[in-house]
């Protein structure tokens, strides 16, 4: 195996790696570790673009002695970054913290959450927001109806906790028989600030 194979294997077997791996590395954020890897990641993307270009020009330039061996990294790159950007083989690492049965979301002026709530009675809330914040929060929730009991394992965010209620496609924490609005609506962000 040639040196240029080797390299163009691993670029693309790490650039793949940190792409699907996304649930799981996005679950132990630590601001600046984050950013780390969406750099690494659009480091690697723009390596790619510029190794198949090379690998053209090496097509072209050597069109009189072709062979399989001249396509083998091309094609690997090329493989890569179609499943990268795609995912055409549906791999969805994500389903290993359970199906999600419901979503909502909270989009702020400078800060954003999603609520996930999954089939084994689990949940997370992932928070970000400006200078690298982004936390995970998770536990169990218990669901009746349109009511929701969210129990944190550890910490829990100031906004979303206790008892829940979803009223018109918005939730509501109840507190001393009062509704205070959380300002979470469910479904997908709609990008709304």
């Amino acid at each position: 195996m040639t040196k240029r194979l080797k390299v163009t294997i691993l670029i693309s077997i790490l650039f793949l790696a940190l792409i699907r791996l996304y649930p799981i590395w996005e679950r132990y954020p630590g601001g600046l570790w984050n950013v780390l890897f969406y750099l690494i990641i659009a480091t690697l993307f723009v390596f790619l673009i510029v190794k198949i270009v090379i690998e053209i020009v090496r097509i072209i330039r050597d069109r009189n002695n072709l062979n399989l061996k001249l396509f083998i990294p091309i094609l690997i790159m090329i493989v890569s970054l179609t499943d990268g950007l795609f995912n055409p083989l549906k791999i969805n690492l994500n389903s290993i913290y359970g199906q999600e049965v419901f979503r909502a979301c909270y989009e702020g002026t400078q800060n954003q959450a999603t609520l996930i709530l999954r089939d084994d009675d689990k949940f997370d809330l992932h928070w970000t927001g400006v200078f690298f914040y982004d936390e995970f929060f998770v536990g169990k929730y218990s669901m009746n109806g349109d009511t929701i009991i969210l129990e944190y394992k550890k910490n829990k965010p100031d906004r979303l906790y206790g008892k829940l209620i979803v009223i018109d496609e918005n939730l509501f924490k109840i507190e001393n028989d009062t509704l205070i609005d959380t300002h979470f609506y469910t479904g997908y962000c709609k990008g709304l600030n």
